[in-house]
């Protein structure tokens, strides 16, 4: 396994030298130093010494030095990424007892740990002030993380590449936060953290942080944890909530399968709600056909909820090719807005290739603001209205086709499929496919209805996403399963915060028949703003990635 040993550096000429002479001869192979702008000779004696240099024009802080450490290091093909500090304060002689848990697979990450009997920290230097704010601040961390490390906040640290690729650092904190929200993602990612005794030593040139500085730090540290422990409480409550329906009758549905665990027994929750003939209208982004649906069954193995369509899959790729969704531009600049949010979060992860493929792109408009922000997009439409209009409009690369036969040219850095896995027939199947297509560094970035949001508890057989063209319905538990029988791994669940004009949502919701609808449609004509419809938790922002194999 390739181990790269990084290392942050700020002034750090008169140490470098020894730390590099302590380091294992074996491990001086793959040296990275990251020099953030000093205003010394640390780059100068870096390159002297063999080492790898990247240098940042300007200051980019702790957090933004250690981004460019483990983004240059992955680059390079590293499959174990170590963080060393170049100031001489841990000790380098003991990077084989901290990657020895990786190397083993025992580990994804793991950190040394002044505190675990190896050494005293009082007598090798350690100023009191730190000392007792480390030890007052791992104390109240660790209850609310649920953990019992003995430190949670060295500075020697070692992680695995497919860790690294797991969680969004690249959208973390500029500075010393840096190193909480590693370790917050890292706990409620379910990712196995060791910590390794490591002895302590500070001398002259050993960096430190200013008093003031160090009472920052530690509020965010512990507000970090605080926000980490609400987090993973909520998601342990909607796991535990079983959603209740009306249980009814349900005639024998002639060889439907679960596309999830295969069972053939099904139990009815909302009988159909719509009897007349489908309409191709029904199946665009914007259809006014809300809450008229088929059968939404549940199956009774593992519950994975279900419509019982009245077509064949034939019809209903027919009804995309032909669909005409005029209206969906009429929302342009709040779909930007959200389509923006998503590359922003996109960014956050290091992928091997910053080139993108988009499954249902509609007119393309992710497409365009994907391109805009520096990603190579290709997109995937089966409407042919729909690819004519982005072409001559935005003039993305739209190409007519599904999910499910297009040969896509390129092994994409991302897959992108928003609001898409609900329309499709099997969306087992569509993962696998993707699977096969992603690059091995790559996400797959996904937004999907959930039947486990208050919205959908709340609304019942009434809710707007129960329509004729959604085929599956998913909840966190559901997708999660899914995505790995895949061989896929959860990494994000968001709410998407979405935000539209008033006279949409009415449309959009089924409200307009209603007498608050039909009372709100008539102050539209004068006053019509933008609401935020995100809070709902209807639709979820799903990443995603490649299991380690």
């Amino acid at each position: 396994m390739r181990v790269y040993v990084t290392m942050p550096a700020f002034r750090a000429e008169r140490t470098l030298e020894r730390t590099l002479r302590d380091l294992p001869s074996r491990l001086q192979e793959n040296v990275i130093l990251v020099d953030d702008a000093s205003p010394d000779g640390t780059a100068r004696a870096a390159i002297s010494l063999g080492i790898k240099v990247v240098q940042h024009e300007e200051n980019k802080g702790y957090g933004g030095n250690q981004k460019t450490c483990y983004r240059t290091a992955l680059d390079h093909g590293a499959d174990i990424v170590v963080l060393l500090h170049p100031d001489y304060q841990y000790d380098p002689k003991a990077v084989p007892l901290l990657i020895a848990p990786l190397l083993s697979g025992d580990a994804d990450m793991t950190f040394g740990s002044r505190f675990a009997g190896i050494s005293d920290p009082i007598a090798g230097g350690m100023p009191p002030y730190r000392y007792i704010g480390n030890r007052v601040t791992t104390i109240v961390q660790n209850v609310l993380f649920g953990t019992r490390f003995s430190e949670l906040h060295s500075g020697m640290r070692a992680y695995t590449a497919e860790f690294l690729r797991s969680v969004p650092f690249l959208g973390f904190h500029e500075g010393f936060e840096f190193d909480s929200q590693m370790l917050a993602a890292a706990i409620s990612g379910g990712h196995r953290v060791v910590e390794v005794p490591i002895p302590t030593r500070y001398t002259a040139d050993s960096s430190s942080i200013a008093v003031g500085a160090s009472l920052r730090y530690v509020t965010h540290a512990i507000a970090i944890a605080a926000r980490t422990r609400l987090q993973r409480g909520g998601r342990r409550a909607r796991r535990r909530h079983h959603i209740e329906g009306t249980v009814a009758a349900l005639e024998p549905i002639d060889d439907k399968i679960c596309v999830l665990c295969g069972a053939s027994d099904w139990r009815l929750i909302y009988p159909r709600t719509a009897n007349d003939p489908v309409a191709t209208s029904e199946f665009a982004c914007t259809t006014s056909a809300v809450s008229l649906h088929d059968d939404i069954v549940d199956c009774a193995v593992c519950g994975l909820r279900s419509s019982v369509p009245k077509i064949s899959d034939e019809e209903i790729i027919q009804n995309y090719r032909e669909v005409v969704d005029q209206e969906y531009l009429s929302e342009e600049a709040a779909r930007r807005e959200t389509f923006q949010w998503i590359v922003d979060i996109m960014d956050e992860f290091a992928v091997g290739e910053r080139s993108l493929v988009e499954f249902g792109s509609n007119v393309g408009l992710f497409l365009d603001v994907a391109s805009n922000s520096g990603w190579k997009a290709l997109g995937v439409e089966p409407s042919r209205w729909a690819v004519e209009e982005g072409r001559a409009r935005f003039g993305v690369d739209l190409n007519e086709g599904t999910v499910e036969s297009y040969e896509i040219p390129i092994e994409p850095g991302a897959v992108v499929m928003l609001d898409l896995l609900e329309h499709v027939t099997n969306p087992a199947a569509v993962l696998d496919r993707i699977g096969d297509i992603l690059n091995a560094t790559g996400i797959l970035v996904l937004s999907t209805v959930d039947t486990g949001s208050l919205h959908s508890r709340a609304r019942g057989a009434r809710w707007p996403w129960y329509i004729r063209s959604h085929l599956h319905y998913f909840t966190r538990n559901s997708l999660t399963q899914m995505l790995h029988a895949a061989g896929f791994e959860l990494i994000e669940w968001r709410d998407v915060p979405r935000s539209f004009r008033l006279s949409y949502i009415l449309h959009k919701g089924g409200w307009e028949t209603t007498w608050f609808g039909r009372m709100a449609r008539r102050l539209t004509r004068w006053f019509d703003p933008r609401i935020p419809a995100g809070w709902l938790g209807d639709i979820k922002l799903v990443v995603a990635r490649p299991a380690p194999r």
